[in-house]
């Protein structure tokens, strides 16, 4: 699972002339259908929300960002990814440090689970719509520390990613989380001594983040031990944990994104391998009992 999330770091990304958008919009599509069976058809437009973090070519001064992509397939062997590399062909950027390579667009649905990415609706660290984006090409980005296969977009303006992340297929303003973010170091060493864990080192506020909904007494904690991470819930005085990590885990950056449908907010999440160049996203949905990975960052 790390290893595929880590291989997915990379881009994604369609031309804007007009000629490949075209190529890219009948990708896979058997000829002779209507406007709307191709809408049906074409795994961009499918009626499935994504949600995760955008990111920047740092040096590209174009309108354009990027996402991560899963591999069509659960598990992909280093003999096929390289084989995937290959595939790629004509080179859009190349620097010292970094390389931009389109992936065929009448392939890209085969290996790269494309569903719902036609548009993306991107928003701040606190919630506030930005900007939209269009689905341009999937790219192969080769660079020293994560290169990979990824979804580039045009964006309305230029933007530095760093702090957003965007909803696909969305025309909504987010619904206010209704919690408040606190960093109660007394609270942290609190709950991991009641867990009995190693304490932190390094991670979220170099120890863990406190949720306080506005609502009632209720607190949703993120904590970072020395090599796993735990998402606790607290109500009337006492907590439960609703995630724990079995594997070395911390996470170091959060989003909350709530909606009408779930009864606690979704967390969105970067997180990290302790003592390595490891590095991913996740998405955690609230099941009624506890926190868990939602399937390739899709929401309902």
């Amino acid at each position: 699972m790390r290893l595929l999330l880590l291989l997915t770091t990379a881009l994604l990304a369609f031309s804007c002339s007009k000629k490949e958008k075209s190529t890219i919009s009948n990708t896979s599509i058997p000829k002779n259908l209507t406007v709307e069976q191709e809408k049906k058809t074409n795994p961009l437009n499918e009626n499935i929300h994504y949600l995760g973090f955008v990111n920047d070519f740092y040096f590209s001064n174009e309108n354009e960002v990027y996402i991560d992509l899963y591999f069509t397939k659960d598990d992909i062997s280093t003999k096929e990814y390289t084989k995937l590399e290959k595939l790629a062909d004509s080179l859009i950027y190349s620097d010292d440090e970094n390389s931009r390579n389109r992936f065929p667009a009448d392939l890209a649905a085969k290996h790269f689970d494309l569903r719902g990415l036609q548009k993306l609706a991107i928003y701040d660290d606190s919630n506030k719509f930005v900007c939209n984006a269009d689905f341009v090409r999937v790219e192969y980005l080769n660079q020293n520390i994560t290169p990979g296969f990824i979804a580039v977009y045009k964006t309305d303006k230029k933007i530095k990613s760093d702090k957003y992340y965007a909803v696909s297929n969305f025309e909504k303003d987010l619904e206010n989380p209704n919690y408040t973010i606190l960093k109660d170091s007394v609270l942290t060493q609190k709950l991991l001594t009641e867990l009995d864990l190693p304490k932190s080192y390094y991670g979220l506020e170099k120890s863990g983040i406190h949720l306080q909904s506005t609502k009632s007494d209720t607190i949703i904690s993120i904590i970072n031990s020395e090599n796993s991470a735990s998402i606790v819930l607290h109500h009337n005085n006492t907590f439960k944990v609703l995630y724990k990590s079995t594997e070395p885990e911390n996470i170091n950056d959060l989003r909350i994104v709530s909606t009408s449908k779930s009864k606690l907010p979704y967390l969105l999440t970067r997180n990290s391998k302790p003592d390595t160049d490891m590095v991913w996203d996740q998405v955690w949905h609230y099941d009624g009992k506890k926190y868990s990975p939602a399937n390739r960052q899709r929401i309902k």
